[in-house]
C-alpha cells in the first residue's frame, strides 16, 4: 500500500474551525454573553485555601464573550474540574482555573495570553478561542504550554509548546476512506464538497491521493457553498456510480445531504464525516449513517473498554450534575482534556511551574486519553501537525437513532501519511 504526501496544514483550520463553527450554530450550543471577559475560577482561582495546601491553578481560555459563545466548552472543563477537585485533586491539591474569555478576535486572545503570563500559570487550558493562534507566541515566550483537545489554527497545531489530546484533524479526511476499503469492501467513492478554493484544495492534495493510494476509485462532485442545490448534487453523486458517498461539511450541511441521499433513495454507505446533528433531525432518515469520533461516545457503550465505559459514566454524571443539557456534545472533548491534564499534572514531583509542566507533556509515552486512545506527546503523530498527540478515529455507525461502534476501536490512518 502505498503512501501518500502529508495532509495540507490548511485543514487544520478549516476542518477544525469551520466544520465545528457550523456544528455548534446548528447544535444550538452558540449563544450570545455579555458577561464579563475574565475572572476567577468557582473556588476563586489564585488564592490560598483555608483548607489545605494552595490549589495548582492554571489559565482557561475560551470564547465566552462577544456575539457568539461557546458555552458548551466551558461547561465541559468545569464539570471535570469539579470533579478532579472531588476526588483528590493533583496530589491533594485542588485544580483551579484562571478564567479568560475571548470574543473571537486576536487582540482578545493576545490579552487573555498576557494576563497568563503575568499570573505566572503553569498552563493554559484551551476550550475553543477562533482568534488563538495569536496567543501561541506571547505564551511560548514565556514557556507556557498550551494544552486543549482540538487544535484550532495552524500556528498551535505546529508549535513544539502545544499538545493536544485529541486526533490530529487530518485523520478525519483519512480514516473513513480506510473503512470503506478495509471492512466494506468498497471499490469506488464520491466525495461532496463545497466550491471554494480551500475544499478544492482539500480534494486535490488529501482525499484524492488518499483514496487512491487504498486503490479506490474516487470522484468529487463540488456545490455552491453560497446556493447549495443539495437534491442535485447528491443527484450528480449517485450518477457516478459509487458505492459510497463521503463529505465532511459543517451540520447544517450533512443534515441536508443526508436527507437528499435518503430522498433519492441511494442504496450505498454514506460516510458524514464527523456530524452528529442530523441522527435527531430525522433518526429513521440517519439509520446506517456513518460517523467518526476520536472518543468513544456515550450513546451505546457496547463494546468500549472497561476503562472506558467506567469514564464514560462519570463524564455523564458529571455533566448532569452541572450543566445536563451539554451532556450530548463538544462537552466531552473539554472534559476528556481536562482530565488528560490532570494526570498530565499528578506525575510531576516538585513545583509544578510551567518547565516542569512542558517536560512531562513532552514525555507523555502511552497515557491513555480520558474516554479516549493512546497519546503520545512526540510530535509524530501526523504529518504537519506536530502538536497533535493522537491519530486515531472511531467509526460509528447509526442505529435507532444512536451512534454505535462499527470499527473494532480506534481506526490510526497515519500509516497513509507521509
Amino acid at each position: 500500500m502505498s503512501r501518500i504526501h502529508k495532509i495540507d496544514s490548511r485543514r487544520c483550520l478549516v476542518g477544525g474551525v469551520g466544520r465545528l463553527l457550523g456544528t455548534l450554530l446548528v447544535a444550538g450550543t452558540l449563544v450570545a454573553l455579555s458577561g464579563v471577559a475574565s475572572g476567577a475560577g468557582a473556588d476563586g482561582a489564585g488564592g490560598e485555601r483555608a483548607d489545605g495546601p494552595p490549589p495548582v491553578t492554571i489559565g482557561f481560555l475560551n470564547e465566552q464573550q462577544g456575539p457568539i459563545s461557546f458555552p458548551t466548552f466551558g461547561a465541559g472543563a468545569q464539570a471535570a474540574r469539579i470533579y478532579i477537585d472531588d476526588h483528590g485533586g493533583i496530589d491533594g491539591r485542588k485544580l483551579d482555573f484562571l478564567d479568560c474569555y475571548t470574543d473571537g478576535s486576536t487582540t482578545s486572545a493576545v490579552a487573555c495570553a498576557n494576563r497568563f503570563v503575568q499570573a505566572h500559570v503553569p498552563a493554559v487550558l484551551e476550550g475553543i478561542s477562533i482568534g488563538s493562534d495569536a496567543a501561541v507566541p506571547v505564551l511560548a515566550g514565556a514557556g507556557i504550554p498550551l494544552v486543549g483537545h482540538t487544535a484550532f489554527g495552524n500556528v498551535q497545531s505546529n508549535s513544539p509548546d502545544a499538545f493536544f489530546f485529541g486526533a490530529a484533524t487530518g485523520a478525519y479526511d483519512v480514516v473513513p476512506l480506510e473503512v470503506m476499503k478495509r471492512d466494506l469492501h468498497v471499490s469506488s467513492v464520491t466525495y461532496m464538497a463545497a466550491t471554494n478554493a480551500q475544499d478544492r484544495g482539500f480534494v486535490t492534495d488529501d482525499s484524492e491521493p488518499a483514496a487512491k493510494a487504498l486503490g479506490l476509485q474516487y470522484r468529487a462532485i463540488y456545490y455552491n457553498g453560497t446556493s447549495p442545490d443539495f437534491q442535485s448534487t447528491v443527484g450528480s453523486a449517485i450518477a457516478t456510480g459509487a458505492r459510497a458517498l463521503f463529505f465532511t461539511a459543517p451540520e447544517s450541511t450533512c443534515t441536508s445531504l443526508v436527507s437528499a441521499i435518503r430522498t433519492l433513495s441511494y442504496k450505498g454507505a454514506i460516510f458524514a464525516g464527523s456530524c452528529s446533528a442530523f441522527i435527531k433531525a430525522d433518526p429513521s432518515g440517519a439509520d446506517g449513517v456513518f460517523t467518526a469520533s476520536d472518543l468513544y461516545v456515550p450513546d451505546d457503550t457496547t463494546g468500549v473498554p472497561a476503562r472506558a465505559r467506567a469514564q464514560i459514566r462519570i463524564y455523564v454524571k458529571a455533566m448532569r450534575g452541572y450543566a445536563p443539557q451539554y451532556t450530548q456534545g463538544f462537552a466531552q472533548d473539554p472534559f476528556s482534556a481536562t482530565m488528560d491534564l490532570a494526570t498530565a499534572l499528578g506525575k510531576i514531583r516538585g513545583s509544578i511551574d510551567a518547565s516542569s509542566v512542558l517536560q512531562v507533556l513532552r514525555h507523555i509515552d502511552g497515557q491513555m486519553s480520558f474516554m479516549g486512545q493512546r497519546l503520545d506527546c512526540n510530535g509524530k503523530q501526523w504529518p504537519g501537525e506536530r502538536a497533535a498527540c493522537a491519530s486515531g478515529l472511531i467509526e460509528y455507525q447509526v442505529h435507532n437513532g444512536k451512534r454505535v461502534m462499527y470499527t473494532k476501536g480506534f481506526v490510526d490512518g497515519e500509516t497513509l501519511v507521509e
